[in-house]
């Protein structure tokens, strides 16, 4: 009768001990689920373009959030990891007027940025 007693009492801890575990591993899942929608990003790439010419611009400065970007050989650009919500875009290159717009980023977006020789 002993044996019985002591065998039910291990496997009743050993359930309250599992039910335990489950129910911080579904804290966890949750904590992380939290982590992933808070560091939620986007990405912008697009075009670099004269204006009256329509050719593609190569070299050209991107600045978004600080942070400084260049066109490639054939006018395009990407950028990743952006924060979704509105961001100011600002693009240089010699002998065009700088151009300056401001995009709001809910979604990964393409854009065309016209730029006019002086």
């Amino acid at each position: 009768m002993k044996t019985i007693l002591v065998l039910f009492a291990a496997v009743l801890l050993s359930l309250t001990a599992y039910a335990d575990d489950n129910k911080n591993d579904k804290t966890a899942k949750n904590n992380t689920t939290q982590v992933v929608q808070s560091t939620q990003t986007v990405d912008v790439e697009g075009s670099v373009i004269d204006k009256n010419s329509h050719e593609s611009l190569a070299g050209a400065a991107i600045f978004i959030d600080g942070a400084k970007y260049y066109s490639d050989l054939d006018g395009n650009f990407a950028i990743s990891n952006l924060k979704p919500g509105k961001h100011t875009v600002r693009v240089e290159l010699i002998s065009y007027q700088p151009a300056e717009l401001e995009i709001d980023l809910r979604k990964n977006q393409k854009i065309d940025i016209n730029l006019i020789q002086e």
